[in-house]
């Protein structure tokens, strides 16, 4: 193997437009004329180019080429090269037909391959895409919800407790969390607390219809019934949902880009990528086993990141 510096990671010029860009892709590509096939097509292949009867020290049998997504300029450099290389009077060459003289002397080319020259736009989105995950699971991490998620994994997925000590606790979660926003209350009472939490309408009136229950459950004889539990259930998941949108809304996610060139962004990746996390995140750490692609695609919508 030649010794290369390795791809590059920076633009490409087209030669025909002049607009810089970074690559989408490239393929390797055969040239018309190649040592190796049959003898006729060697000859032409010599005739085409030799220059007074001697080879050239370097060919070029394939090449890496690419597409200029301003003007559809096709671009080519060199993928594979034969070096032209002495073989000694005494040396007996299996590729023969590799082999050709040039005053009384044997040579050979012998072929090398050629890294690709420059970075792919894949290389970019992979490595933007890791410093957002990075990103979002340090502000996940902030929110702590994962005792949330435990708390609702003994409850709805081990059995381990009953609906009434999870509406206890999830209450208290509640409360404690809007405490640790550091925002002035007055009253410094639960439903002012509720009220002041940045959430739809909707889940206040449910938060607040789930504290009322808690005090028919302390102050009389009631137990949850299926409704009650249903109610339990789906604030658990709106709230933390919403609890988690807002984390991301911060995060001004769809506004990433790759600044060397904001037209290599692989939107469907970013996307695809985003939403294997996010998933990955409700299922494993809020342990909501529902449809939680339909959560993430809402999410996602939400926050203006779309596939296209």
């Amino acid at each position: 193997m030649l010794e290369t510096i390795g791809m590059k990671k920076k633009k490409i010029k087209c030669p025909l437009c002049s607009v810089k860009f970074i690559p989408r892709f490239f393929h390797r590509e055969k040239l018309k004329f190649e040592v190796s096939a049959p003898v006729h097509i060697i000859n032409r292949f010599k005739s085409k180019f030799s220059n007074g009867g001697f080879q050239p020290p370097n060919i070029v049998s394939r090449s890496w080429v690419t597409i200029c997504p301003e003007c559809n300029y096709i671009i080519k450099f060199a993928a594979e090269l034969g070096k032209k290389e002495f073989l000694d009077q005494d040396s007996k060459s299996i590729l023969h037909l590799r082999e050709f003289s040039e005053n009384g002397k044997r040579y050979e080319y012998k072929f090398y391959n050629l890294e690709k020259p420059y970075k792919e736009a894949h290389y970019y989105n992979t490595d933007l895409i890791e410093e957002i995950k990075e990103r979002i699971l340090k502000a996940l991490d902030d929110l702590d919800l994962s005792k949330w998620g435990f708390l609702y994994k003994t409850w709805k997925i081990d059995s381990q407790i009953d609906s009434f000590k999870f509406l206890i606790r999830f209450l208290a979660y509640i409360e404690n969390f809007i405490t640790s926003l550091g925002i002035a209350i007055d009253p410094d009472t639960f439903l002012a607390k509720i009220v002041s939490l940045n959430v739809p309408y909707e889940l206040k009136e449910n938060i607040i219809s789930l504290f009322r229950i808690r005090e028919k459950t302390v102050g009389q004889d009631y137990d949850l019934n299926k409704k009650d539990e249903t109610l339990l259930q789906n604030t658990y998941i709106e709230l933390t949902m919403e609890l988690v949108f807002q984390e991301m809304m911060a995060l001004h996610l769809n506004k990433a880009n790759i600044k060397e060139d904001p037209r290599a962004l692989d939107k469907e990746f970013y996307y695809l990528e985003l939403k294997q996390l996010l998933q990955n995140f409700i299922k494993n750490t809020l342990y909501i086993n529902e449809d939680t692609s339909l959560f993430v695609i809402t999410m996602l919508n939400r926050l203006k990141i779309t596939l296209g």
